[in-house]
């Protein structure tokens, strides 16, 4: 049996890379120039990724994993993700890129703060499932992936639709039922004393203060405004596959009911906007699920055509498997 952490990564990639070439197109763009259906990796990304090749999304995911495969904990995790930035990527959020650029844990705090606690993007979500793919567990699994999170996006929004994701994951993964599923991770989010892991975790400290007491007056806010946009995507409800981080969570939960791997990925690529990060999201949650991906999207798969280093050669399918045993059998912090 396929390992269901090495399958998710594999399909979150895939999801990503299918979504590269309609990212910030409008769905009249996108059928103007690929038609009505989309099954194959095409060019056209706004920021050169060639078909077939991942995103920032599955870079910051496998780059999380590499940080756990080198040991260090949360602070090799944010290593690694300035390594990815050094490389130059073609594509870094506003945020990402503002957060990783102190030399410190409590960056995200620090560029939260920045944009006077208005920042709420899906960079976080993006790469968290990563948390689950190195195989965390209940509650471990809750506080390590607000604590990765809020390394660059630590509104409680931001954290909370993490926690809310990857306990979905590990539901999933158990094969419960989808509804069911959902309602299990909604519980696992509030039952997580956000706040206090982040202060545990060096994230909120005496140079953040102000942030601290942000995230502590709009935390129950956040929780209910998660909870809410998770049942209407439940109900089938897609607000906007905007780069906010709550139209993602939605419109992920949305998307990710279908029968099979396709029906719930290619509705994303079609409606374009941030449809790589929405796309890749899906694709996690469908390879909890267990949904089989298409055979002929696995060969093409790549990491790092834009990555210096990694080059076109870097198969996903050849390489994912050591990323994901390395960063399950992490050296200790």
């Amino acid at each position: 049996m396929t390992d269901p952490h090495l399958h998710t990564l594999l399909s979150l990639t895939a999801a990503d890379a299918l979504g590269a070439a309609t990212e910030f197109k409008t769905p009249e763009a996108i059928r103007a120039r690929y038609g009505e259906t989309f099954t194959e990796y095409q060019p056209g990304s706004v920021f050169g990724f060639a078909p077939g090749e991942g995103t920032d999304d599955s870079q910051m995911t496998v780059a999380t994993l590499l940080g756990y495969a080198r040991g260090g904990g949360l602070e090799g995790v944010r290593l690694a993700l300035h390594a990815w930035l050094d490389a130059g990527p073609p594509d870094v959020g506003s945020l990402t890129r503002s957060a990783l650029h102190f030399d410190s844990l409590d960056g995200g705090a620090r560029a939260w703060t920045a944009s006077g606690f208005e920042s709420a993007g899906n960079g976080g979500l993006m790469r968290v499932a990563a948390v689950w793919v190195a195989g965390l567990t209940t509650g471990a699994l809750a506080r390590e992936s607000a604590a990765v999170t809020a390394l660059t996006h630590a509104d409680p929004r931001c954290v909370h639709a993490s926690v809310f994701l990857t306990a979905f994951l590990e539901a999933l993964d158990t094969g419960a039922a989808y509804r069911d599923a959902a309602e299990a991770a909604l519980r696992v989010m509030d039952g997580l004393d956000a706040l206090a892991t982040l202060r545990d975790a060096e994230l909120l400290g005496l140079d953040t203060r102000e942030a601290h007491a942000a995230f502590k007056e709009r935390d129950r806010a956040a929780r209910a405004g998660v909870r809410a946009r998770v049942r209407s995507g439940l109900e089938g409800h897609v607000t906007s596959q905007s780069g906010f981080v709550l139209d993602t969570l939605e419109a992920s939960v949305a998307h990710a009911r279908g029968t099979d791997w396709l029906a719930c990925v290619e509705p994303v690529v079609l409606r374009g906007d941030d449809s790589d990060t929405v796309a890749c999201v899906v694709g996690a949650i469908v390879g909890a699920r267990g949904l089989s991906l298409p055979d002929h999207l696995l060969p093409p798969l790549r990491l790092g055509h834009t990555w210096p280093g990694w080059e076109r050669h870097w198969a996903c399918v050849t390489h994912f498997p050591a990323v994901v045993a390395g960063a399950r059998h992490r050296p200790p912090a």
